[in-house]
């Protein structure tokens, strides 16, 4: 059972306070946690997740870097169905090669990644970080698998009310979970003009755009816009 301070940010989550109750459940998760911030995002593929709850600067760079990169614990607790769980980012440099510099960087230490699931739906990942490293404690994990369980919920429920559309009013996303799902169109776009330009597979266009931010230091989002706009195109080293 989640602990006192959990169940208070569970309330807040279920709450239509608007905006700032989304945002004071995610300060407040953090410290029942005892880590520095958590965000939670919609997505179960290659082309990562989109952030939809948790704004706090580190969390966002962390995911821009896990989506830009293709790989971190986040990917991996979606791609698996399971918790991934890492106290030392440091001890893990061979397992995530790119990522955990990167990180390192953003002064994380320690990440926490939950998949978000009801059944064989695969909704996201929940992810907590911290700068100092060290485990969760026993009761730190139970509060984490019952927020994740209500975030699940609260998630798949955005989806389906996208997927819905305006016209129905009682499955609109609650307030607070205002991100569109369409927020990585850019990148979504640039991959398939990439694709058209050097004759390869969705999947290889991708792979091709985050080597391509990554050997720049850019966001990927910024180097997709270059794509869609037409300052950059990717040429075949074969013709």
């Amino acid at each position: 059972m989640p602990g006192e301070r959990m169940n208070a940010v569970l309330a807040l989550l279920g709450g239509d306070g608007g905006t700032s109750f989304a945002a004071a459940a995610a300060i407040a998760a953090a410290e029942a946690l005892g880590v520095d911030g958590v965000s939670a995002g919609v997505g179960a593929g290659p082309q990562g997740v989109v952030l939809a709850w948790g704004d706090q600067p580190v969390g966002v760079a962390l995911e821009d870097l896990q989506f830009t990169l293709g790989q971190g614990p986040g990917l991996e607790a979606v791609a698996n169905g399971t918790p991934v769980l890492v106290p030392d980012l440091r001890e893990h440099t061979g397992r995530w090669p790119g990522f955990v510099p990167g990180a390192d960087e953003l002064g994380v230490r320690a990440v926490f990644a939950f998949p978000l699931r009801i059944g064989a739906i695969s909704v996201g990942v929940l992810t907590a970080h911290r700068a100092m490293p060290g485990p969760l404690l026993e009761g730190q994990l139970a509060d984490a698998l019952a927020l994740a369980d209500t975030v699940t919920v609260l998630l798949l429920h955005r989806v389906l009310a996208e997927t819905a559309g305006d016209t129905d009013k009682e499955r609109r996303p609650p307030p607070g979970w205002a991100q569109s799902a369409t927020y990585r169109a850019g990148v979504h776009q640039a991959t398939g003009m990439i694709s058209v330009q050097l004759n390869v597979s969705l999947a290889e266009a991708l792979v091709r755009l985050r080597a391509h931010a990554y050997a720049q230091e850019r966001p990927i989002a910024e180097v997709a816009a270059d794509v869609v706009t037409r300052r950059l195109r990717f040429a075949d080293p074969n013709r």
